[in-house]
């Protein structure tokens, strides 16, 4: 099963994190990629678009 992570304008329900399913939240737009955060294992996706296509990347912060 193949999900896009959505940008702020398609925002879903809930994204769940890939790693605690717990949702993850929205936090800001910046250098024109889109920021999601799980607060429990402190995954983010910083997430832009180009062409059509979405680019994802995937970082590890410290819980908060």
């Amino acid at each position: 099963m193949d999900k896009k992570i959505p940008l702020i304008n398609e925002l879903p329900k809930i994204i769940p994190c890939t790693n605690c399913n717990l949702p993850m939240q929205y936090q800001k737009k910046s250098n024109e990629k889109f920021l999601w955060q799980c607060f429990k294992c402190g995954k983010k996706y910083f997430v832009s678009e180009k062409l059509g296509d979405y680019l994802v990347e995937e970082t590890w912060s410290p819980p908060k």
